[in-house]
């Protein structure tokens, strides 16, 4: 979920070169939404703040599925530890590293293999 078009296609890019399939990008809240009421994606990339608004109702719905995700944002953590629902995630920061980010993204999916099976 990013709103910024550059930035977006750059994290498009980069997981796809991973060998990811990327649903999106959803450059809204309200869009993200509409994308997880048909497709339940194994993790989600998530930038806090979608055109101005918090993206705090999807990470609300991604924990009710059980989706890990992980954040690229500038907000530091002070900011984020306001809202319950993205205490615990990882942020990655804006502008992130490709290799941090995919790094974390594996580590949170693997940390959620138990609970697929």
């Amino acid at each position: 979920m990013e709103d910024e078009f550059l930035i977006a296609m750059e994290l498009d890019i980069t997981l796809t070169s991973a060998g990811y399939q990327v649903l999106g990008p959803a450059a809204n809240v309200s869009a993200a939404l509409g994308l997880l009421r048909t497709e339940r994606p194994d993790a989600a990339v998530l930038d806090v703040n979608l055109a101005g608004e918090w993206v705090t109702p999807v990470a609300a719905v991604l924990r009710t599925m059980i989706v890990p995700f992980i954040l690229t944002s500038a907000y530091g953590a002070a900011d984020l530890n306001t809202e319950p629902v993205l205490r615990d995630a990882v942020n990655v920061g804006k502008p992130s590293r490709s290799e941090l980010l995919l790094k974390e993204l594996r580590d949170v999916l693997r940390s959620m293999e138990p609970e697929r099976r």
